[in-house]
């Protein structure tokens, strides 16, 4: 049985849907990160970074949100959760995968902890990090609109929900008490709403607590 290591709400909701698509066994065991449960010599032990996520299977500790989802996904490829290996979309699964997470994700995280990059500037830091996010929001929406002109929805790499999905709506949610959230892009709403009415997706915001607005 997989072991899951989650804060509500943070970058662990990703796997955590992907598990519940998957509709494997596994435990969630809570981390406290408010009181810095995420530091103490136990969860070090487990995961030296003392981050959020972290995926036990059975000997093997994967950190990492977009490791987490490759590593699942390659682990129960029937669930189609992310394309063939060898194939065109695997590509931009990979592409896509990792651009919302060293890209989107880390921006977002520069916003939300400004005072992490400049003491004297946190104004200033979180303005060019709002401009960042926006412009990238604006590329997926930008891209959202091209594939949709070729029919290959309904979901971000065609007629399966994969995990590029699955992160996009977290960080999407992220977003929501930005000036201008994801969630005003046409098309990127339509995708997180679709994204959003999965039952599996459901059940792991249930699990966390989380109430609408989903995003």
């Amino acid at each position: 049985m997989y072991q899951l290591y989650y804060c509500r709400g943070k970058a662990s909701l990703t796997p955590h849907m992907l598990l519940e698509e998957l509709d494997v066994p596994y435990q969630l065991v809570p981390i406290d990160v408010k009181n810095n449960q995420h530091k103490t010599a136990q969860y070090l032990a487990l995961n030296p970074m003392g981050q959020i996520p972290l995926l036990i299977d059975l000997d093997v500790k994967i950190t990492e949100t977009a490791a987490i989802c490759l590593y699942l996904s390659d682990k129960h490829p029937e669930k189609n959760f992310a394309p063939a290996l060898g194939t065109t979309k695997r590509g931009l699964f990979y592409k896509w995968l990792f651009f919302l997470t060293s890209n989107l994700q880390a921006e977002l995280m520069i916003y939300f902890n400004p005072q992490h990059y400049s003491e004297s500037d946190k104004a200033g830091v979180k303005v060019r990090a709002y401009e960042n996010i926006s412009g990238m929001l604006d590329l997926i929406e930008n891209q959202l609109v091209e594939y949709q002109s070729f029919a290959t929805g309904p979901y971000f790499l065609g007629k399966h929900c994969s995990a590029v999905d699955l992160l996009l709506l977290m960080l999407s949610r992220w977003t929501s008490d930005l000036a201008y959230p994801a969630r005003v892009r046409p098309c990127l709403n339509k995708l997180l709403n679709l994204v959003v009415s999965r039952p599996a997706v459901i059940r792991a915001f249930n699990d966390e607590n989380i109430v609408a607005p989903y995003f």
